[in-house]
């Protein structure tokens, strides 16, 4: 019998990091047992022995390797074509997961028109909190993430790509993680806000509670330097596909230049680098556009108002 659920852990040289994490993964497998699990990872053609480590640790779990390097999206697309379940849920090699995690965010599957659903995420040392529901808006050609209340069960902006839970048939519908947001962030925002825009559901569960493990090397200055342009690149290319708005298009169009030169006034060049990285892309963008024209039937404002409606932090 095919699983109800398959847990896809993305992994690259992460050998360790499975060795830390996977055991706490399996005991929220056993926990839930309203439903079925398969445990797969999926090797982004690793250098490292992670796959003779499962063989050997963890042999109930499903060894899969991507036939090239494929990246973070490419791999989770890869691994969700390969499983056989309705429901998928993609993680990191860097996640644990609280023994009641999976029970509380498969729950929500049994009702209601849900594509996604995730939780609260802290990190290892297990009170430090991280992020978990988020909200979003746009101001002045921009668009702004912030954090809402995070114990409040409602429709978060996206489900957190660390570790969700989300309809297989349409995951796949909606083409998976897009590889234009290439090699991280903003693939799970983007996911997320096209499935709101079609009308489904994407919840935040506040009593799912995940482990993020935050990696040292992202601490070294160049690591993070080149993390924000992409973060910024991407924030650019998340505007031109989906925001569709008349207004919000030219508000962007107005107040995207005048940034421009007050950086350049300010001898800052983060965004101007950034949009530059973006522009190479923009054939993409714009492709991803006219398809989303296509397929939406909610408006950016309307989605983004009921994101909002809860929200305690001032925008």
């Amino acid at each position: 019998m095919k699983p109800d659920i398959t847990l896809i852990i993305t992994n690259w040289n992460g050998r360790e990091l499975l060795l830390e994490c996977l055991p706490s993964v399996l005991a929220a497998v056993k926990f839930d047992r309203a439903h079925s699990y398969e445990v797969m990872v999926i090797d982004d053609c690793s250098h490292d022995d992670s796959l003779d480590i499962l063989a050997k640790e963890f042999p109930e779990v499903r060894r899969e390797k991507t036939p090239r390097n494929l990246g973070f999206q490419g791999a989770n697309n890869y691994a969700v074509e390969l499983s056989q379940s309705s429901i998928v849920m993609p993680m990191n090699n860097d996640i644990k997961l609280d023994e009641k995690a999976l029970q509380h965010l498969a729950r929500h599957f049994d009702q209601g028109d849900v594509f996604a659903v995730s939780g609260k995420f802290f990190s290892f040392d297990q009170t430090t909190f991280l992020y978990g529901n988020r909200g979003g808006y746009f101001r002045n050609g921009h668009f702004y993430l912030y954090e809402k209340n995070p114990d409040a069960t409602c429709q978060t902006l996206f489900a957190c790509g660390g570790a969700f839970m989300v309809d297989r048939k349409r995951y796949l519908q909606l083409g998976g993680f897009d590889t234009l947001y290439h090699p991280l962030y903003y693939e799970e925002i983007d996911l997320s806000y096209r499935a709101l825009k079609r009308g489904w559901q994407v919840v935040y569960e506040p009593l799912s509670i995940a482990y993020h493990k935050v990696q040292a090397t992202i601490t070294r200055q160049e690591k993070r330097r080149q993390i924000g342009l992409i973060s910024a690149r991407n924030n650019y290319l998340f505007v031109w596909k989906n925001i569709l708005d008349g207004q919000m298009t030219r508000e962007f169009l107005l107040y995207i230049p005048l940034f421009l030169l007050r950086d350049l006034f300010r001898l800052k060049s983060r965004f101007w680098i950034a949009f530059y990285m973006a522009l190479k892309r923009l054939p993409l963008a714009l492709a991803g556009r006219k398809k989303e024209h296509a397929a939406v039937r909610f408006s950016d404002k309307e989605t983004l108002e009921k994101i909002n409606v809860n929200r305690t932090n001032p925008l």
